[in-house]
């Protein structure tokens, strides 16, 4: 699932660590981004690497879209440009830095948003609350029978 990290209502991908496998039969240079200490290693085929960069699902989608980010910045946004005319504000900016928004708290937080690597990691399991192993008693008397099988009831 693609993650993105938004800066003023644009979207960027987020960055992610995976280790992946060379499928291939040939041998790859490791795709990681310029600044990772992975990039441009040499990847035998069947031999796994640690990928280090921007999120690939957002990559794709973003390919796919033929964009390089999703989203408009909020100063630009029709339906906000037109509710700031109506609350009496001359732009956008200015009701912005009135509400509070402060640029360098803005650049700050998406630094610190942008150091974060998702790593995919699978959910932990949880055990079902009562599990309907037995069967539905659709004859009304409520006599479901939850877990095995197990022994049949004595009626």
């Amino acid at each position: 699932m693609p993650t993105y990290i938004s800066k003023d209502g644009v979207c960027h991908p987020a960055k992610e660590r995976v280790a992946l496998r060379n499928n291939s039969n040939e041998t790859i240079k490791n795709p990681s981004a310029e600044w990772s200490k992975f990039y441009g290693e040499e990847v035998k085929p069947g031999e796994e690497y640690i990928y280090e960069g921007a999120d690939r699902a957002s990559l794709f989608e973003l390919y796919l879209q033929k964009v390089e980010t999703l989203g408009i910045p909020f100063w630009d946004d029709p339906d906000l440009v037109s509710r700031v005319r109506q609350l009496g504000y001359k732009d956008v900016k200015t009701y912005a830095r009135a509400m509070g928004w402060d640029k360098e708290k803005v650049e700050e937080e998406f630094k610190k948003k942008a150091e974060v690597v998702n790593k995919h990691e699978l959910p932990n399991k949880v055990a079902a609350i009562k599990k309907l192993g037995g069967g539905i008693d659709t004859s009304g008397q409520g006599k479901n029978r939850y877990g095995g099988f197990g022994e049949v009831p004595q009626t």
